[in-house]
């Protein structure tokens, strides 16, 4: 799936996720192991994947998938008052940012960190002057998934050609924008 730039515009709830998010400050990084990054990484994957196998990564195997790359990538991070909240992996591809992955303080539900990063993304493209970001694989049913349907307009890569998708509450569709 992949959100349109030129035609996204924030909802609401999008809106209302800016504005409580507004003290985090965001700051482009190399790939690079940082300990402070295991270590939110560790939390965030013991209370929103325990049990997937990713919540037992040592730092070898956290380095392998977040910070070896064999195409340009950048770490995210994002801070408030100094404190790291969030980081996020994203690829450089042509036409776009890629969301690799991103992992966040879980202690901070109210705050929709996910939601931010995305919206942060796709200011980050926009600022590039790039037409794309690149959200992955969506899987009908998915909960874990579920949240990409917000960013409009996207299409989805069907039988190898880019078409639009339309969301409604049971997520996206086949259909004209």
């Amino acid at each position: 799936m992949r959100v349109g730039i030129d035609g996204f515009s924030p909802n609401r709830t999008q809106r209302r996720v800016l504005k409580r998010n507004q003290a985090l400050t965001l700051h482009l990084l190399t790939p690079c192991f940082k300990e402070e990054h295991f270590q939110l990484y560790q939390r965030y994957q013991l209370a929103r994947h325990a049990g997937g196998g990713m919540d037992h990564d040592d730092p070898q195997q956290y380095a392998s998938f977040m910070v070896e790359s064999h195409v340009e990538t950048w770490l995210l991070e994002f801070r408030e008052q100094g404190q790291l909240r969030m980081v996020s992996v994203v690829d450089a591809v042509a036409d776009g940012l890629s969301a690799v992955y991103t992992f966040f303080d879980p202690d901070l539900p109210q705050r929709s960190l996910g939601v931010y990063n995305v919206l942060m993304q796709i200011d980050l493209v926009t600022r590039l002057q790039l037409p794309w970001l690149y959200l992955g694989y969506w899987v009908q049913n998915s909960r874990k998934m579920a949240y990409k349907i917000g960013y409009q307009p996207m299409e989805g890569l069907i039988n190898g050609v880019w078409q639009p998708l339309v969301a409604d509450e049971t997520g996206p569709t086949e259909g004209q924008m």
